[in-house]
């Protein structure tokens, strides 16, 4: 999202009562941040008060909730964007459509798209980058929601992960941090590219050095991959499990 934002002109500032735009991104995979949303969203009001010009919108997986966003628009009729997860690369589009409309602009896809490929990416440091090889969940845990507001998954093809990565080692990105909401099943749904033969192809990047990858599932960890990481020196020795996999009683 800063990626899109700073191609579109804007420049980040912390001064809310200064700014032409305050995004508000949430989260729903815990309770604790949701409540925070209504409190931050409740001190904006002012803010809007005060400068009616300025553009006021919430997105994120928090709006994918059914219902959500009608609420939202309900008890704080001065936003004036609300979008969900799979239609950000729309962001410029939204926020001009906001713009001219005198009410609160709602556009929520129900169901997930295919990925769009380059979409403009912020990375807050020189040397490291976060690099996003898939979307979506299948494993609908028991206390986890993350399937029903990110989608079920998708992976990018190899071919296009690979190119960005080549372009991060040429601007002078030493390591990588490969994202998902489970990484290690990524390709299942491409059929021919496992997340093991994707690492060895990361592995093969000149000016790469390190290799890094969160977050994992214990179904998915193939014997192929730990011969990947293995085999692999530039992977790091280092495999992102949470807690609660370890229990089939809370899975």
């Amino acid at each position: 999202m800063a990626g899109i934002l700073e191609n579109m002109g804007y420049i980040k500032t912390d001064d809310k009562l200064n700014s032409d735009l305050i995004i508000l991104n949430t989260c729903c995979v815990r309770e604790n941040p949701e409540n925070k949303v209504f409190g931050n969203l409740g001190a904006l009001k002012s803010i809007k008060k005060k400068r009616p010009e300025v553009l006021i919108a919430v997105c994120g997986c928090m709006m994918q909730e059914k219902g959500m966003a009608e609420t939202i628009k309900t008890k704080f009729p001065f936003v004036d964007l609300i979008f969900g997860t799979y239609n950000l690369h729309r962001l410029p589009e939204l926020i001009e459509n906001a713009s001219n409309s005198k009410k609160t602009f709602i556009e929520v896809w129900e169901k997930e798209g295919e990925i769009v490929e380059g979409i403009p990416v912020h990375h807050k440091s020189d040397i490291k980058a976060f690099v996003t090889i898939m979307h979506g969940c299948n494993n609908f845990c028991s206390y986890c929601i993350v399937p029903y507001t990110r989608g079920r998954e998708r992976s990018r093809k190899p071919e296009e992960i690979v190119k960005e990565i080549t372009g991060l080692a040429k601007q002078g990105y030493k390591e990588v941090t490969l994202l998902g909401q489970n990484v290690n099943s990524y390709g299942k749904d491409l059929g021919n590219t496992s997340f093991a033969d994707l690492i060895r192809m990361i592995n093969d990047i000149d000016g790469i050095e390190r290799i890094r990858f969160m977050t994992s599932h214990p179904k998915d960890l193939t014997d192929d991959l730990i011969m990947a990481i293995k085999e692999c020196p530039k992977a790091c020795e280092h495999i992102h499990l949470p807690v609660q996999s370890g229990s089939t009683k809370i899975l």
